[in-house]
């Protein structure tokens, strides 16, 4: 069965055999080539070649073979069947289940835990999702991410039309997202204020980073709210940032470009010191989620500050 994927705003403007790649790391390059050139690759029902870029909404269709296939064959060459989800994570994710409610399931999903699988992945969220199938057999669907060091609300929606929908109020910016963030360096004065720095994927010391660039013409609008809820006398500032767009590494790369560091994010800022008493972690923190439900109401959801964060504030 032929695999489909609605895109949303996290892939927007990323080449397709780029995402293709990620996608189904399993299948060797080679491979992947053949299936943009044999036309298994749909882009909204259309061939497509791998240079050209996804946006938000689009759908992708990817031959069965992009499903990931754990277990082994049988000896006579029938197919394999799919491996059974880790129990240990689906455990896991049950202890940390914030709302399961008909077509709605959310989880408080702990730091360091990847939200998708890649090709050093393969423990993750959406590898877990069939264990919380419904009784009208509807699968939960990923309808947004989280980067795998931060924590907080996951929203997954069950059911094609469902998540559709969800998916959709993500991309079309109706989702209000609040964050927790742990800074250093944070400048004396800027108590409340708006960051606006347009965002663009570049290739830098041989890895793939996110940069603010006023200049170039690919560069995607970005825009982030923030307001200090606590300056600490060891110097650490707690943040609440809301990301009024919904682009890569928005929230690390903007604090970085407004002279902060958030703490733990060794990417754009500075690793953790060997002697740093609290918990190892990356300091940013999805607190509370707000967005239309299908059936005209409205999610809200929320995840308390974690631990850690009052520790290091009190260090």
């Amino acid at each position: 069965m032929a695999v489909e994927i609605e895109i949303t705003a996290d892939h927007a403007g990323q080449r397709l055999d780029r995402l293709v790649k990620g996608m189904a790391p399993h299948i060797g390059f080679g491979a992947q080539q053949k299936w943009f050139r044999t036309g298994q690759v749909r882009l909204n029902g259309k061939r497509v070649k791998g240079a050209e870029r996804v946006e938000t909404g689009d759908f992708l269709r990817l031959p069965p073979q992009a499903q990931r296939q754990e277990s082994k064959g049988s000896a006579d060459g029938g197919q394999r069947e799919p491996a059974a989800p880790d129990p240990g994570l689906v455990q896991q994710l049950q202890d940390c289940t914030i709302l399961d409610e008909g077509q709605i399931l959310a989880f408080d999903k702990p730091s360091g835990l990847a939200v998708q699988g890649g090709s050093k992945t393969i423990r993750h969220v959406d590898g877990a999702l069939p264990a919380f199938t419904n009784d009208l057999g509807e699968v939960p669907r990923l309808v947004h991410r989280l980067d795998r060091d931060t924590s907080g609300v996951l929203l997954v929606g069950r059911g094609r039309e469902t998540a559709a929908f969800l998916t959709k109020a993500f991309a079309s910016r109706d989702a209000r997202k609040t964050y927790f963030a742990l800074v250093t360096d944070w400048p004396e004065g800027e108590e409340a204020g708006v960051i606006s720095a347009p965002l663009i994927k570049a290739r830098q010391g041989g890895e793939e980073r996110v940069i603010v660039d006023f200049d170039h013409e690919d560069a995607q609008s970005a825009e982030t709210l923030f307001r200090v809820e606590r300056r600490a006398a060891n110097g650490l500032v707690l943040l609440s940032m809301e990301p009024r767009t919904g682009r890569t590494h928005q929230l690390r790369v903007h604090a970085a470009h407004f002279g902060g560091t958030i703490v733990g994010d060794g990417k754009y800022g500075r690793r953790l010191p060997g002697d740093w008493s609290a918990p190892k972690r990356l300091y940013l923190h999805a607190a509370s989620l707000e967005l239309p439900h299908p059936d005209g109401s409205i999610i809200r959801l929320s995840a308390p500050l974690p631990s850690a964060f009052e520790v290091a504030l009190n260090a």
